[in-house]
């Protein structure tokens, strides 16, 4: 037996190069974490179902007031709200639907580096709103 025993699985280096617009993407996984500021939150692996190797991770705050990114996905994957404006899911409902998502790049804040050089901040491909898949 070895000195280290480690579960890599999700390791694997995602890369999310993509150009501005909508595109297709296939929720992978979905679970529940806490942001660093202490919000609940869910965190899904989206990848491209068109170009394989390329995903990203997108993190939906469940706080209320803050839960709009959260409803757009559950919306685009067909999960319906009750009459009260309840959701009732689980991550069953999400995990393998495609959906679509409207890419952007926005620009990095700059940051200072440990020799206190700043660093300008990168320009970065996000997702910014999802809809449901539109049969083509």
């Amino acid at each position: 037996m070895g000195k280290y025993s480690m579960d890599m699985n999700g390791e694997d280096k995602v890369i999310f190069e993509m150009e501005d617009g909508w595109h297709d993407f296939e929720v992978a996984t979905i679970r529940e974490e806490k942001s660093k500021q202490g919000n609940e939150m869910f965190v899904a692996k989206l990848v491209s179902a068109d170009n394989v190797g390329i995903g990203t991770d997108v993190y939906l705050i469940a706080e209320k007031g803050k839960r709009w990114f959260l409803k757009q996905l559950l919306k685009a994957c067909d999960c319906p709200a009750g009459e009260d404006g309840v959701y009732d899911w689980s991550e069953e409902d999400i995990e393998g639907h495609t959906v679509s998502g409207r890419v952007e790049h926005q620009q990095e804040d700059d940051w200072i580096d440990r020799k206190g050089v700043t660093q300008k901040g990168k320009l970065k491909a996000r997702i910014v709103e999802f809809k449901k898949l539109e049969v083509k």
